[in-house]
């Protein structure tokens, strides 16, 4: 389907992909393999306390409501995060009759979503995620947000319980979603913003400070946030006590990214960003992601961190290459998305056993 995405007029092709794609999400989340893939044990890295049985897994917008944890475990991904929740339900975006509006561009090897959050809820998904029995070397991340439009006040309120509902569950690490282009408050915001430093300030002391087992925090930035911010928001995170930072999510630099974008993908990039903007994911984040987690390691070596603090890169991560190259700078773990979905359409369940065959050859 994703290749004749882009020979279909640009408004039919977003209608028909959106559609297509939350039905196949659905019955994707329970299809487990017959077969269960267990990585080679020198692909494992141990990293925030935790064992990850390989250095790749998906990134958050994936799953969205906590489901599918057997079928990627079963393929043999070195983690798990369920989709970011925030403290209530919300819908995600429609307009004009399109739910979760998105869209594929096969020839560059990358995709646009507009979907906004859609999810359960802090509750309904952490409880969801309190029955799963884990897999050895698989952990179990969970993705939280504030909730967009709230007074600030009120919001961080509502984030901490969450993260609290989230370690009553069990969970292995949580991951704060601080790069959504999609809603409101996230798009177009200076990293180290004042409403975002007193959530840090907030979640330190309430959470942090508070951990009563182990539990990682790490907290998601934008592979749009500058390059000059970079340092002061590894040093921000680290003398708060949170354990790591994940560069990036998608980027809204639609101009910037559109000579990267394959010339028969164009009229649909065009129509989508301009119609609906949204967040772009896949091949064009590439050099931006690895260009932030190299500031990201030099900033945190330089204030003497080390590995109590960890840089893990999301965006434009589609195989073996790419985790090559993170490896090079000193990246460990890594996220993947586009690069997931178009693995799955080349090799089926076979995703990870394909990565881990061809960093082996």
């Amino acid at each position: 389907m994703r290749g004749v995405v882009s020979a279909l007029p640009p408004a039919l092709a977003v209608r028909l992909f959106s559609a297509g794609r939350t039905a196949f999400a659905k019955r994707f989340a329970v299809d487990v393999p017959r077969e269960r893939y267990v990585p080679p044990a020198q692909m494992a890295v141990t990293a925030m306390g935790l064992t990850f049985r390989m250095p790749l897994w998906n990134a958050a917008g994936m799953f969205k409501n906590g489901e599918a944890y057997d079928v990627v475990s079963a393929q043999g991904a070195g983690a798990y995060v369920a989709g970011t929740t925030t403290s209530r339900v919300r819908a995600g975006n429609i307009r004009d009759g399109v739910t979760w509006p998105a869209v594929p561009y096969a020839h560059s090897h990358a995709s646009s979503n507009w979907m906004g959050l859609p999810n359960a809820a802090h509750r309904a998904v952490a409880s969801r995620l309190a029955t799963l029995e884990r897999i050895p070397g698989c952990p179990i991340g969970a993705s939280v947000s504030a909730e967009p439009g709230l007074d600030a006040a009120i919001a961080v309120t509502e984030l901490i319980d969450g993260m609290k509902m989230y370690a009553d569950a069990g969970v292995d690490y949580i991951e704060l979603n601080e790069s959504c282009p999609n809603v409101p408050g996230h798009a177009h915001r200076e990293a180290l913003d004042a409403d975002l430093l007193r959530r840090l300030d907030m979640i330190a002391s309430q959470v942090l400070s508070r951990r009563d087992r182990h539990l990682p925090v790490v907290v998601k930035f934008s592979n749009d946030t500058s390059i000059e911010q970079l340092p002061g928001v590894v040093h921000a995170l680290h003398e708060r006590g949170f354990n790591g930072i994940i560069a990036g999510n998608t980027s809204t630099r639609y101009a910037e990214h559109a000579p990267i974008i394959d010339r028969r993908d164009r009229a649909l990039y065009d129509y989508f960003t301009a119609t609906y903007g949204g967040g772009i994911s896949g091949a064009p984040l590439r050099s931006d992601s690895l260009a932030c987690c190299g500031v990201a390691i030099a900033a945190r070596d330089a204030c003497g961190a080390g590995d109590a603090f960890e840089v893990i890169r999301c965006g434009g991560i589609a195989g073996a290459e790419d985790l090559a190259a993170s490896a090079a700078i000193g990246v460990r773990l890594n996220q993947w998305y586009v690069g997931y979905f178009e693995a799955f359409g080349r090799v089926g369940h076979r995703v990870y056993r394909d990565v881990v065959s061809r960093m082996r050859s």
